[in-house]
């Protein structure tokens, strides 16, 4: 057991409570014989006062370590931060509840699965009342309760061993499986505001293909996201071959960086496809279009799902912009490198993460060449980001400049202007650093020659 846990227990016992970790810090522990990888390790008190273990562990000091005061994210739930008493670094967060007067079994039977059921006290002695420890040997997720059960009473045990697969990387026990293809449709039964959670757990796991192939195996997929569900087989519906997009749209996510906010937008960023496909005469599949129904179409998984606003609008940014960056040349000016960094504005990062996902070509000079594009790209950005950072393209009051100039009000007509000026100066058509009001006869002639268009 690590050092901060060990000071953890040492301060519990102290108080005369028994106490085991429970989770996925077992699972860990006695797969791997570490509990390092968790950041959270879930601690069930059998019997114990909260309030007597908050008073035990608030504050406490034992060299370079340091526990946070307790705070409560539930009734009957603390969370304690673990950090380095000198470098402040957060090392672990530790959750501590109650098993109550129901005791540590009938406590451990209300998880979904058999392989988050086990326990563990301070000495290393294990609690497994449900076969988890087995189930872990073998590498299978089982439910705690009958299938036929876990799936009727608590009809999102369907995600939840989705989320399991997707942690682990294992298969799921035949039983479960089969009862799960059965009892798919009630799913239906629980509020997507309550799917949403478990499935975003799912998305940003180790192994997210795991869980998203049960989901499409027993058909659960085509209740929760039918959407996605379109994607599978999609290829068999042309009789000109193209990629199978549901494969691809599986690796891509699996090789995002995993954040909700990425994983949704890989997960969904070709669901446009399967109404845009068109086919040419000479025989090439196009998908033109694709990204902006793909965001009309995100935007009612949104409004189903309960996405909250900020974690919608980023996402359905991303997905109507994520063939942007695959546009790139090594042709482009720096001009139009800064176009694509203004329009992009914050979802810039996020998008060329997106977009070196999205290389999943079986050709090895296609993926070469694409991965030496994105390097060049953002080598580029970055050395645009601090030329900006030493000094600004146009001088401070140029807006206000081109305001009085013009007689114009604050409108987006200000920054259209002021864009076309640093395209100016980044071309070298103009010399950078001048006074605004030497740019004004540049401007008037760009009013005149763009007229309409502005």
């Amino acid at each position: 057991m690590p050092g901060d846990l060990r000071l953890v227990f040492h301060r519990i016992g102290r108080r005369g409570v028994n106490a085991y970790v429970v989770g996925p810090a077992v699972r860990d522990a006695l797969m791997t014989g570490t509990m390092d990888r968790v950041q959270r390790v879930d601690i069930l008190l059998d019997g114990g006062s909260l309030n007597e273990v908050e008073r035990a562990l608030g504050g406490a000091v034992a060299s370079k370590l340091f526990i946070s005061q307790p705070e409560k994210v539930r009734k009957g739930l603390s969370t304690f931060t673990v950090q380095g008493s000198e470098s402040g670094e957060v090392i672990r967060k530790v959750v501590v509840s109650s098993t109550g007067t129901q005791g540590l079994k009938d406590e451990l039977a209300r998880r979904e699965v058999t392989i988050n059921a086990v326990a563990m006290d301070p000495s290393g002695a294990v609690q497994d009342p449900f076969g988890g420890v087995k189930d872990l040997a073998e590498q299978k997720v089982r439910t705690i309760q009958p299938p036929n059960v876990a799936f009727t009473s608590r009809p999102l045990n369907l995600v939840k061993v989705a989320k399991h697969l997707a942690y682990h990387g294992f298969d799921v026990d035949e039983e479960t499986e089969e009862a799960a293809v059965r009892l798919a449709s009630n799913i239906l039964d629980v509020t997507p505001d309550r799917i949403r959670p478990e499935f975003e757990r799912l998305l940003v796991n180790l192994y997210p293909d795991r869980g998203l192939n049960f989901l499409q195996r027993t058909g659960v997929l085509k209740y929760v996201l039918p959407e996605v569900q379109a994607l599978v087989g999609f290829e068999d519906s042309c009789e000109v071959h193209h990629k199978d997009i549901w494969e691809h749209t599986k690796k891509v996510v699996c090789q995002s960086k995993p954040t909700v906010a990425i994983r949704w937008a890989t997960l969904l960023h070709d669901i446009g496809k399967v109404w845009t496909r068109t086919v040419a005469e000479d025989g090439r599949v196009h998908f033109f279009r694709h990204e902006d129904l793909g965001a009309v179409l995100f935007s009612g998984i949104a409004a189903r799902l309960g996405l909250e606003p900020r974690l919608t609008e980023r996402v359905g940014f991303l997905v109507r912009n994520h063939s942007r960056v695959n546009m790139y040349t090594r042709d482009w000016t720096d001009s139009a490198v800064r176009r694509l960094m203004r329009e992009m504005g914050d979802n810039l990062d996020d998008l060329l993460a997106l977009s070196r996902a999205d290389i999943t070509s079986k050709q090895e000079r296609r993926v070469e060449e694409l991965t030496r594009l994105l390097d060049e790209l953002e080598k580029r950005i970055q050395a645009i980001r601090e030329a900006d950072a030493r000094q600004p393209v146009l001088a401070k009051g140029t807006g206000e400049a081109i305001m009085a100039h013009f007689g114009i009000p604050p409108s987006p007509l200000v920054g259209t202007l002021k864009n076309a000026l640093e395209d100016a100066v980044e071309d070298g058509r103009l010399p950078p650093g001048r006074p605004p009001e030497e740019y004004m006869a540049f401007l008037e002639d760009y009013v005149r020659s763009h007229g309409q268009d502005l």
